[in-house]
């Protein structure tokens, strides 16, 4: 289990500080890592459950509008809190920084005092370290019962009871439409099908993999502590061990799971196999019928369990009978694809638009229609073109494959020293000069070439006059010699040197530069 914000924060590396909790909880926040920077454009950099140092200074001199989408970056990433450290850069946190924490429900903590953020981290690790001897030793203790239990063969009610013996607290054990499948006792957790929250109040849950694919959700009815999340953490394996032992693990959810997890590793599935798997799953499918494997990307902090249930739920109401699976943060289906290009992006940006309604919807990606054989590239592609939408920074972004079919390209060459080096050979310098001089002259080339070498849709889009455009320009020119962007080759390099940045700044080339 992993220590809470209120854990981090009592910490006396950190209580010297004096941290002041301006929004959230820190009861129910935990914490995976601590990390500090003073760059802008971090949330790309994030993998989820940091609690972020900073002190302000990539937010100095930035408009009330790019310090609240600084926020919605580290939000959209899964970010678990903001620290920020008053006193060098801010004497109080910026309202628009304020307003977007409690807009997004990010906890923020103001720290009054000066503190190395470095002994911050390091006190963070020993806790991590302190807390992870204490759980090994407590875990086998727990684990032993527990096998112990699937060893007597009593079945499941028996085994929640342990469970809850271990726990303090009720157990059930609920499918992954919601039904209530046991209970340690004769009362049922009051959950609504197909909308456990696994980080609801009221209640712990904690997917049950069998063979793999999610089967349903283990739930203790009470208020996390450290024992509880250790008997979580374990009893999921026991009621697995438990299913496969009793047999009971028919059913459409795993099957669909599996299916989907086999297109995507690229197993050869023959053309009957692919329509008895997915018959069984509940979607029939024939040759010839066009069918398309469809992405979803919702922000990090998203039950996983919730959004795939919601997109089962809306991709039947916007195409039919489809299967879906979940995979690591992304949510992705399979269903019949309807007539003509322009109908699949009105579908897709009404399926978006309705999950919009309850979550941050980062991307909604389409891959190719075509032959049921054809689907484990169409899924493929489609989780290709969410992952980069969630790498620049999208949000509500509705896509075809092929419309980020030159990222694709990039993205598979990202690993390759190659690619730095054509970055350097066209962008070098001028990446060099903003960052010496903090000018914006490589956002600048960008917007220039985005816009067709429109003087006034660039600066418009920049934000900034006519003549500070042609200024920027004339500097451009300076910087990287005659620029004979007439010429299409040098301008097509420019412009795929240019992509390959926005890849790995994480910036979104549909969307406006907050100004500074």
């Amino acid at each position: 289990m992993l220590p809470t914000l209120a854990e981090v924060l009592a910490l006396p590396a950190v209580a010297a500080a004096a941290p002041e909790v301006l929004h959230g909880d820190p009861g129910t926040c935990t914490v995976r890592w601590v990390h500090s920077s003073e760059i802008y454009e971090m949330g790309p950099l994030l993998r989820g459950g940091e609690l972020l140092l900073t002190t302000g200074l990539g937010l100095h001199g930035r408009t009330a509008r790019a310090q609240a989408a600084y926020v919605d970056a580290l939000a959209d990433a899964g970010l678990s809190a903001l620290a920020l450290e008053l006193g060098r850069t801010f004497g109080e946190v910026p309202a628009p920084v304020l307003e977007a924490a409690r807009r997004r429900d990010l906890p923020l903590i103001a720290l009054h005092q000066v503190v190395p953020f470095a002994a911050i981290v390091e006190a963070f690790h020993e806790l991590l370290l302190r807390r992870r001897v204490a759980s090994l030793r407590l875990g086998e203790l727990i684990w032993q019962e527990l096998l112990g239990a699937v060893l007597s063969r009593r079945g499941l009610p028996e085994l929640l009871a342990t469970v809850a013996a271990l726990a303090g607290c009720p157990a059930h054990l609920v499918a992954t439409d919601g039904r209530l499948v046991a209970s340690s006792g004769s009362d049922g957790p009051a959950v609504e099908p197909g909308r456990v929250d696994p980080d609801g109040r009221g209640w712990l849950a904690q997917p049950v993999r069998v063979h793999g694919q999610v089967w349903g959700r283990l739930l203790l009815v009470g208020r996390r502590t450290a024992r509880r999340a250790a008997v979580l953490e374990r009893a999921t394996t026991a009621v697995a061990l438990e299913l496969l032992r009793a047999g009971d693990v028919a059913d459409r959810d795993r099957m669909a799971q599996a299916l989907i997890q086999d297109l995507l590793s690229g197993r050869v599935i023959s053309a009957a196999e692919l329509g008895r798997r997915g018959e069984l799953a509940g979607f029939p499918m024939a040759p010839g019928r066009p069918v398309f494997g469809l992405a979803v990307a919702v922000e990090r902090r998203a039950s996983g369990h919730a959004i795939r249930t919601e997109v089962a739920a809306v991709t039947r109401t916007s195409f039919g009978p489809c299967l879906v699976a979940q995979i690591d943060h992304d949510v992705v289906a399979v269903t019949t694809a309807p007539g003509g290009e322009d109908e699949l992006r009105t579908r897709l940006a009404a399926l978006a638009e309705e999950l919009g309604r309850g979550h941050v919807l980062l991307a909604v990606a389409a891959g190719a229609p075509g032959d049921p054989t054809a689907l484990g590239r169409s899924l493929a592609e489609a989780r290709e073109a969410v992952g980069i939408a969630r790498r620049l920074g999208a949000r509500n972004r509705v896509l075809l494959a092929r419309d980020v079919g030159v990222y694709r390209l990039l993205a598979r060459l990202d690993r390759d020293a190659e690619l730095g080096r054509f970055l350097r050979e066209q962008l070098g310098p001028l990446l060099d000069h903003d960052a010496t001089h903090g000018t914006d002259l490589v956002r600048t080339l960008d917007a220039y070439l985005t816009h067709g070498l429109s003087k006034t849709a660039a600066a418009a889009a920049l934000g900034v006059r006519r003549q500070t455009l042609y200024n920027r320009l004339a500097r451009i020119e300076s910087v990287l010699g005659a620029l004979p962007l007439a010429d299409h080759e040098r301008r097509t390099a420019l412009g795929l040197a240019l992509l390959g940045w926005r890849l790995r700044t994480g910036l979104d080339p549909t969307s406006r530069v907050p100004a500074r």
